[in-house]
């Protein structure tokens, strides 16, 4: 409780002590809910709100974080990522946050066209769609330099179970007959 001695007897009254207790009880109220920058602590109800803060919902990476960790860590990139986007090293960084496995290469390293580079990455075949291809499409030209063309995106589907094994056996044979020599 309060301390009621520190209110002046002049002004000592009912009011005056619902005032103290309320003070006081306001001393006790949990602000970490609050502190909403520190992304590791905040409700996960928070992130989406973060994620529009941030601009980055839609084909900003957003649709494409599939879970709560890898959207908490878009959130806590993204001002570096902006800082970085229209760079090579800014496009790496954006695939980094996204959790993929992925291979970046410049045309002078595949012998390509001039300002042109591809990318491969390594996804399970769970995770593969036309939608999820079209996405991550659009994040590349989102956050690759204004003057460079994606060639191509290089997609390696990983096996997530038991792989088929075929066998196929081939049989062929053939009779040939001897006959005694004609004269």
């Amino acid at each position: 409780m309060a301390d009621n001695r520190l209110i002046p007897d002049s002004i000592r009254d009912e009011n005056t002590e619902a005032l103290n207790a309320l003070i006081d009880r306001l001393g006790t109220i949990d602000l970490t809910p609050l502190l909403i920058y520190i992304i590791d602590n905040v409700d996960a109800s928070a992130l989406p709100h973060l994620a529009d803060q941030f601009r980055l919902l839609g084909d900003a990476g957003w649709l494409l974080a599939e879970n709560e960790t890898t959207r908490r860590e878009l959130i806590k990139n993204a001002i570096e990522k902006k800082r970085y986007k229209g760079t090579s090293y800014g496009l790496r960084q954006a695939l980094e946050s996204l959790g993929l496995s992925y291979m970046y290469q410049e045309w002078y390293e595949y012998g390509g066209q001039p300002y042109h580079f591809k990318v491969s990455v390594t996804v399970s075949s769970s995770e593969l769609s036309a939608e999820t291809i079209a996405r991550l499409e659009s994040y590349i030209n989102q956050y690759k330099r204004f003057v460079a063309k994606l060639d191509v995106i290089d997609i390696n589907l990983v096996a997530n179970g038991q792989v088929p094994v075929y066998a196929i056996g081939l049989q062929s044979s053939e009779s040939i007959t001897v006959y005694p020599k004609e004269v």
